[in-house]
């Protein structure tokens, strides 16, 4: 597999990650001063885990795995992880422990997982590396222990580089525009580009026809609408959309299209897909997942009685409104990073220091634009 024979081997190989890279080495080389684990979260595909195989062939040090077809609960936790790291290895190098899918420890769920790994993580005597796509599904009390490495989503550019590079070592003739489509249509994943790439080689000419998300989701919707059947559920299974998506996009467009009188139905349906999604994120039981997509398609489906009225569609206005407010979202978060560092304090105390930042504004060292943003800010 292309995947695997084009797998970096060096930092320099990694696309597009050169900030995570250098917080990884400056955690690895200065371990044990601050925190012993750290914690790599973002999208799949885009270099996580192959950074932590690059990072132990460069200084040696022998991998401990833990992925997620393994238990989670206490018991097993403590096994693997737990004795792997307090000794070195048979030959006498240092150890890197790793756990896939943090964000998959669901304490209660898995009897206790998340205590045993919080204790080890302070008794430690290896480095601990904990990866994720989601740092906000991973428990509290694990993030506090680590340091946080961001992975952002791969741009377009550097997954084309990578492809062309690919294509060129296996003699594969691909246009420019092919090589572009193929990482436009990945969104971000290398993985699923490079997949792409040798699954296509002996049909070139398909590239152009790959399945875009944004038509998709457009189709599945106006299915939804128009079947009026149980169904239409299936019209999401290869969507690659959250449901906690999938149901803003439903929310935006029924008005446009349900009459007055199934309004009512369609909207109960929703509401109530909503409270599952919640149920989901804060018990942690995915399965749950299942019920919300039941409701948000079939239960939205069949509510409709009366005549379909065709309309065109939007994308929810709820990204719109976070597009516009980035700019202001990304000086807030710079100001209290700053505020955390200097306080030696977590962002979230940070937080409650912002009205008092403008008068303190050379010791936080804060910018003009920093400055001007909190003087405008009558209430935080």
């Amino acid at each position: 597999m292309f995947v695997e024979k084009y797998r970096p081997k060096k930092f320099s190989d990694i696309a597009g990650q050169k900030s995570a890279l250098k917080e990884l080495i400056s955690w690895i080389n200065t371990w044990g001063t601050d925190k012993k684990a750290c914690l790599l979260y973002g999208p799949s595909g885009n270099g996580k885990t192959t950074s932590v195989y690059v990072l132990a062939d460069e200084i040696n040090l022998e991998i401990i795995e833990m992925n997620a077809s393994d238990k989670r609960n206490a018991e097993a936790i403590e096994k693997i992880v737990g004795n792997a790291s307090q000794t070195y290895s048979l030959d006498g190098r240092k150890r890197i422990i790793v756990l896939d899918e943090a964000d998959n420890i669901y304490g209660t769920v898995d009897k206790g997982g998340v205590r045993a790994l919080v204790k080890i993580i302070s008794e430690t005597r290896v480095p601990i590396i904990l990866i994720a796509n989601e740092h906000w599904n991973v428990s509290p009390s694990i993030r506090e222990k680590c340091k946080m490495i961001n992975y952002p989503k791969l741009r377009y550019p550097s997954i084309a580089k990578v492809l062309r590079d690919i294509a060129k070592k296996e003699g594969i003739n691909v246009s420019d525009s092919q090589v572009i489509t193929l990482a436009k249509n990945s969104e971000g994943n290398l993985r699923a580009a490079i997949n792409d790439l040798e699954n296509y080689r002996e049909d070139i000419d398909k590239i152009g026809t790959l399945r875009d998300t944004k038509t998709s989701i457009f189709h599945a919707i106006a299915e939804v609408f128009k079947r009026r059947s149980c169904d239409v559920r299936e019209v999401f299974w290869n969507i690659d959309k959250s449901p906690d998506e999938i149901l803003l996009w439903i929310d935006e467009n029924l008005p446009k299209v349900y009459e007055k009188g199934d309004l009512e139905g369609a909207y109960k349906m929703l509401s109530k897909a909503d409270i599952y999604l919640a149920r989901t994120k804060r018990r942690q039981q995915y399965k749950l997942w299942g019920y919300a997509m039941d409701l948000m398609s079939s239960g939205v489906s069949v509510a409709r009685k009366g005549n379909f009225k065709f309309a065109k569609f939007s994308p929810p206005s709820y990204f719109t409104k976070l597009a516009r407010t980035k700019a202001e979202r990304t000086i807030r978060k710079d100001i209290t990073q700053k505020i955390s560092k200097k306080c030696h304090c977590s962002t979230r105390v940070a937080k409650q220091y912002l009205t008092i930042a403008k008068n303190l504004s050379d010791y936080f060292e804060l910018e003009e634009k920093e400055i001007e943003f909190l003087k405008s800010k009558i209430s935080l």
